[in-house]
């Protein structure tokens, strides 16, 4: 059994970041060819991260997408975070989840997932994208 912690738009949304990063803007079809982004996918990941502030559009000829925040601020939990809307291990971290089984208090699977959810969600705020994908 394989358990993946990062979606596939993610995976991809951090592939388009490292692209305008490192080569400024770009079309659409651009960066599908340069990084190997289904179609399919491009437009959605980047409509996401174009709705969250991540990513800017220009449209016309010359338009094209370009990295609007600033990356030495922008982290890898910021981009995770425009694809999920919460950032959870497992659904008993929920804020309101009822367990059937044990008081959120005193359960302490509870209390390890949610040592765990914070020190991944620390990691992932603990480096900037420009320190990621500077070559």
């Amino acid at each position: 059994m394989t358990l993946i912690l990062i979606i596939k738009e993610v995976e991809y949304a951090i592939r388009i970041l490292d692209e305008l990063y490192n080569n400024g803007p770009m079309s659409a079809k651009e960066l599908s060819e340069n990084r190997d982004i289904p179609s399919p996918f491009i437009y959605r990941v980047l409509k996401k991260l174009e709705e969250k502030d991540i990513l800017s559009v220009k449209r016309g000829p010359r338009g094209g997408y370009a990295i609007k925040g600033d990356c030495e601020q922008l982290t890898l939990y910021d981009v995770i975070s425009a694809f999920e809307n919460t950032f959870l291990v497992i659904e008993c971290m929920k804020k309101g989840y009822d367990c059937s089984r044990n008081d959120d208090a005193d359960c302490c699977l509870h209390r390890e997932f949610g040592r765990i959810q914070s020190t991944l969600k620390k990691e992932f705020n603990s480096r900037s994208l420009a320190s990621l994908f500077r070559q």
